[in-house]
This record gives C-alpha cells, structure tokens and sequence, in this order.
C-alpha cells in the first residue's frame, strides 16, 4: 500500500498545481467551460484507453469488452459521475435547477467516491503493482475525474445552501439506486445469474468491502446521509455570518408561518 500511497501523493500534487495555474490565469467563463468539457472528455478517452489501444492494434477488443462491464454500462458511481461532469460540462445555464443538482451530485458525491476509488483502488488491492496498465490507469482515471471535480469550487459553482444541497444529495442517492438496478437487471436479462452478481452495479447486490457484508448501497446510504448533513452544516456555518445561516432561515420561515 505504500507504493499507493506515494503515487495517489505524487498525483494529487500535480492535481493541486494544475488547480492553482488555472485559479491564477482563468477568469472568463468561456475558458472555464473549455477547461471543463477538455477535462471531462480526457477522463472518458482515459478510461476507454485499453479498448482503444486493443481495437487499434488488433487484438481482441469485443473480447475486453465483454470481460469488462463497466465499459459496457456505467455499473459504479465513479462511472456515473465521469459521464455527468461531461454533461454538466455542455450545458449551457450551469446555474439551472439542473445544473445546481449536477454541480452537487458531482462535488459531494463524487469527490468521495473518487477518492475511494483511489486510495481503495479494488483493481491495485488484488494485484497491488503500478506496472500492471489497467491498474495504473484505474488509480490515474479517479485522478482526473477528482481533478474535474475539484474544477467546480475554483470556478465558483459551490454555494452553501443545506437545503439545496440535502435535497440533491437524496435524489443523488435515489439516481444511482435507479441507475444500479437497471444496470443488473440488463447483466441479468443477458448473462448468467452468477455473472450477473459479479457485476453488482452499485454494490446493490453485495458489498465492495471483504468481511463487511452489510455495507451494501442501501446501508452505505443510510450512514451518508447524517454525515452529509453535518458536512453541510459545518460548510454553511463557515460560510455565513450568524443570523445568516440555515438555521436562522428556518426559523424566519415559521415565524412567518
């Protein structure tokens, strides 16, 4: 794990300095929209680099293909919110009710799963070496997607606002359960029953965690959720002065009532 570890460093260092030159040079929001599509697309082309490379050379890239759900359906939450920073990333009034839950979804829930899916890489934990491409790419993909993460608070899209945020949180929550059943019951509809299991989109069917069982989805979720909260709350108390807070909105709303 220690070689993990110095890598995930080693990137996030870069990650850190590319944050900064941007923060320092890009201002207009027609740049910052180029930043973020050029991002988004590099994550994706990254991730399919293996197929590319087996199509373009000859080799059995159908076979890959099929030996690797996830290129196939996005079965994690990583996958899911690789393709949602390219659609928030095109739409045109970022500061939409769409955009606002994609800018959330991203940030809150993707910022933890990126990480995970870097200093808890499943793929370098069964074979734990760098020199193996798939699992050099799968620790440097959860790279760039936390670098296209990362890109929504330098660019001004993160606001303090619980209620909005719990709210995108919940749907977020509820987007990946839909997204992870119709994921298996497609890998039930065209493999085997034990194949299918294997796929376990979203970890709805077992959990990702070896001598953990309980911590399916569903669990997952729940534990989020209070943690969640506190984040929010914490961030809007830092945030806003007293008297502007949440909790002061609340209050202002029943005396109304």
């Amino acid at each position: 794990m220690g070689k993990l570890l110095v890598f995930n460093f080693i990137l996030i260092t870069i990650i850190a300095l590319g944050l900064w030159l941007i923060k320092k040079h890009v201002q207009r929001e027609r740049t910052q929209n180029i930043i973020l599509t050029v991002a988004a697309i590099f994550t994706i082309a990254f991730h399919y680099s293996s197929f590319l490379f087996k199509l373009l050379s000859g080799g059995n890239a159908i076979e890959y293909l099929g030996e690797t759900p996830n290129l196939l359906l996005p079965i994690y939450p990583c996958n899911v919110v690789m393709w949602s920073a390219l659609i928030f990333a095109l739409l045109k009034n970022k500061t939409s009710r769409v955009g606002s839950f994609f800018v959330d979804y991203l940030f809150w829930f993707g910022i933890v799963s990126t990480l995970v899916g870097m200093f808890a890489n499943v793929d370098f934990i069964r074979n734990p070496t760098l020199a193996d491409y798939e699992n050099f790419k799968s620790i440097t993909a959860h790279a760039t997607l936390l670098f296209n993460i990362l890109l929504l608070p330098i660019f001004g899209y993160i606001k303090a606002d619980v209620k909005r945020s719990m709210t995108n949180i919940l749907l977020s929550i509820l987007v990946m359960a839909a997204i992870g059943c119709y994921c298996n019951l497609v890998f039930h509809a065209l493999v085997s029953e034990a194949t299918a299991y294997d796929v376990n989109s979203m970890f709805l069917i077992h959990s990702p965690f070896e001598g953990l069982a309980f911590l399916t989805y569903p669990v997952i979720s729940l534990i989020a959720l209070p943690i969640y909260f506190g984040v929010f709350v914490i961030f809007d108390f830092c945030a806003h002065k007293k008297g502007e807070r949440f909790y002061n909105q609340v209050k202002r709303h029943k005396n109304q009532a």
